[in-house]
Order: C-alpha cells, then sequence, then structure tokens
C-alpha cells in the first residue's frame, strides 16, 4: 500500500493514530511527515536507526520520553527532537499520551513501511506475529534496522 494525503492507519489495540500529512509523491522524494497520535504509555518501538534519514520530531501535545544516542530525554509540548541518521534511538508516550508532527528525510520507503506494519497488524487481529514483523522490517532496511 502506497500512502497518499490524509490516508489514516489506526491500530485500535494499541490506541495509536497515523494521518500522513506528506508522502513521497507529494514532495519529490525529498520527506515524508505524518501527524501521529500514542496513548498514555504507550509501548516503545525496538531500539533502532534509520541509516539513510534524517527524523524531526515537534511535539504537538503531550509529551515523550525516549532515549537518543547516550542521552535520555523528555519533551513537552512546542519541543522539537532532531535525530541524525543513523543514530539509534526509541521513544514513547509519556503518562499523558502525545501528538506528533514526525518528518523523516529523504522520504525513501518510509510511507510504504508504515502501511506494511499496520497491515501486519490489522491482518493479525491487532496482535502481529514478531516473525511477521520481522519480515517487514528486513524488506526496509535503508528505512529502519535494529541497533
Amino acid at each position: 500500500m502506497t500512502p497518499n494525503i490524509g490516508t489514516e492507519l489506526i491500530n485500535p489495540k494499541a490506541g495509536t493514530k497515523t494521518v500522513f500529512t506528506a508522502t513521497a509523491d507529494t514532495t519529490d522524494g525529498e520527506y515524508v511527515e505524518i501527524e501521529a497520535t500514542y496513548p498514555p504509555n504507550s509501548s516503545p518501538p525496538p531500539l533502532h536507526k534509520h541509516p539513510s534519514q534524517d527524523e524531526t520530531f515537534t511535539v504537538l501535545a503531550g509529551s515523550l520520553q525516549g532515549v537518543c544516542g547516550e542521552e535520555e530525554f523528555t519533551l513537552s509540548t512546542g519541543d522539537v527532537l532532531e535525530i541524525p541518521r543513523g543514530t539509534c534511538h526509541k521513544m514513547q508516550a509519556s503518562g499523558d499520551g502525545a501528538v506528533l508532527r514526525w518528518r523523516t528525510a529523504p522520504a525513501l520507503r518510509t510511507g510504504e513501511m508504515f502501511c506494511a506494519l499496520w497491515e501486519v497488524a490489522r491482518d493479525n487481529d491487532w496482535d502481529p506475529d514478531a516473525m511477521k514483523l520481522f519480515e517487514v522490517i528486513v524488506a526496509f532496511g535503508d528505512e529502519f534496522c535494529l541497533c
């Protein structure tokens, strides 16, 4: 699945919502941007990095906590976090949840990766098998890898 502006990926079990505000197609591959909503104390992704991409997170509401490189951080509404390519990181919403603007540059196939991960969850009653998730991650090695 290739996302369009306005494509929504909602996971009712995790309580997350992802809305595409810019795609590789609309930015000539410069970036992909989403607005992501996470519930309070959401589960973090595994420690990971993006070998070929930089990320910028802007907290629109709520707060985040996480690790970027060797540093632990907490971000609140209005804060911006820039993560250079190749930097190991992970984050999660704090006790009040969070809404973020999340830009990844260049776009590469990030939109398709988000959709593929969502499809694996949807197709497995919102409880995806770890091996199926791993298969998706391996297919998007330029966009995502574990640390």
